[in-house]
């Protein structure tokens, strides 16, 4: 392993993200709705893989304040601080990983209709 590989692997340790590795996630037989949702809103907190997404939910309307659940979103061309809405989410796994304090994470992976 050189030099640079090494650093970037720290980096990543250190962010507590490993990208979306399918060893990392666990993918459902079949979807199933996001808690009955129809609709819901999330904020990119950090891109994680050329297809998906570490986002919060919406949790004010009102206010747009994105402290709402932690999700991992599936799609394309994401990007930091990134607001989407999604119509008729899907749960469609989980993903696992390990947050800046050490603390094994585990939350919802979503995909949905993007709306514009």
């Amino acid at each position: 392993m050189d030099l640079n590989s090494f650093i970037i692997g720290i980096l990543l340790a250190f962010i507590g993200l490993q990208g979306t590795k399918d060893d990392n996630i666990k993918r459902l037989e079949k979807p199933v709705s996001y808690e009955n949702k129809k609709e819901t809103s999330f904020q990119v907190i950090e891109v994680i893989g050329q297809d998906a997404a570490l986002a919060s939910e919406i949790s004010d309307k009102e206010y747009k304040l994105y402290l709402g659940k932690t999700v991992v979103l599936v799609g394309d061309d994401f990007y930091s601080d990134q607001e989407i809405t999604v119509k008729n989410p899907q749960r469609v796994g989980t993903y696992s990983y390990t947050n800046k304090r050490g603390m094994p994470m585990t939350v919802p992976v979503i995909k949905g209709e993007v709306k514009e």
